[in-house]
């Protein structure tokens, strides 16, 4: 079974810019540079968890990213999904950023989203002091709880629906799974109509199926009938096309492209594995091996 906390760390990796301007517009507009790329840094998060959390499931990520003014090597984002009370909460997240502090000696910023169901529980601070001496540490978060729907929504945001569809789980997971069926197809018919990428809508439609799993497997096979039914362009959209789409949300120009190809194409012929392939040029998987079909069929 696939966990909420691993959905949601799959989520924000596969949306991440769209993400950051969902929740931090201001960051996302003034100060990274997305051209020179971001990197997920989840491993090396994993390792400077404190001894008492390793083996513990957490919604977390740690995001390197550029900034326009430079006047930082890099920049590290550390993000916490939080879904339940936790008494040592902040003082976690305080461990989190001077152990990652401590390693890169860059800025670290941070930001939580609290998806639990108690109103009253948001920490935003870890202070610790004694006599005249005094740490406080400061983020920010947002919490999903105290939200309306209107408030969730960001026009033009994939993010939204990602929202609408934790907090209508939030509100109504207790329900028969013939109205979690309800809720669950009129998200589907709102992520239809905005119209997103094929890479976007692909990547929502399995948070929507699985965020929320059904008592009964027809059900969900019930919501993959009214899904192919709703989002018949996403189905018949060929491959071309949908590496079009990819590379558009990826704001790659052809020229950029042609040469990002001959790049990989060169790696083809030093015999690099496809994983290391994708690990060097980070661009997608699928990408990559269209373009290997290519490189074999002109040998």
């Amino acid at each position: 079974m696939i966990t909420q906390d691993r959905l949601w760390k799959g989520i924000i990796e596969d949306l991440f810019v769209d993400f950051l301007y969902y929740f931090r517009p201001y960051l996302a507009e003034n100060e990274v540079d997305f051209s020179k790329g971001f990197e997920f840094m989840d491993k090396d998060l994993d390792i400077l968890k404190p001894e008492s959390e390793r083996g513990l499931r957490h919604a977390d990520k740690l995001i390197k990213f550029y900034t326009k003014t430079g006047g930082y090597k890099f920049v590290l984002l550390h993000i916490e999904v939080q879904g339940y009370k936790d008494l040592h909460f902040a003082e976690r997240m305080f461990e989190y950023h001077y152990r990652i502090r401590d390693k890169w000696k860059v800025p670290v910023c941070a930001f939580v989203l609290y998806t639990n169901e108690e109103v009253g529980y948001q920490p935003t601070l870890y202070r610790e002091g004694f006599d005249e001496t005094e740490i406080l540490y400061r983020f920010p978060t947002f919490n999903l709880k105290q939200k309306t729907q209107k408030e969730l929504e960001v026009k033009g945001n994939p993010f939204s629906i990602v929202m609408k569809v934790a907090q209508k789980a939030m509100q109504k997971r207790f329900l028969s799974d013939s109205k979690q069926l309800v809720w669950k197809i009129e998200l589907v018919k709102e992520l239809s109509a905005e119209g997103f990428s094929v890479g976007k809508v692909r990547n929502i439609l399995d948070f929507i199926r699985l965020y929320v799993s059904f008592a009964t497997e027809s059900n969900a096979q019930n919501l993959d009938q009214e899904i192919d039914k709703i989002i018949k362009p996403v189905k018949n959209m060929g491959l071309q096309e949908m590496i079009k789409e990819a590379y558009i949300e990826e704001g790659i120009t052809q020229g950029i492209t042609q040469g990002k190809k001959e790049d990989v194409f060169g790696m083809f012929a030093e015999g690099l594995s496809l994983d290391a392939i994708v690990r060097i040029t980070k661009l997608p998987l699928a990408t990559i091996q269209i373009w290997q079909n290519e490189w074999q069929n002109m040998r």
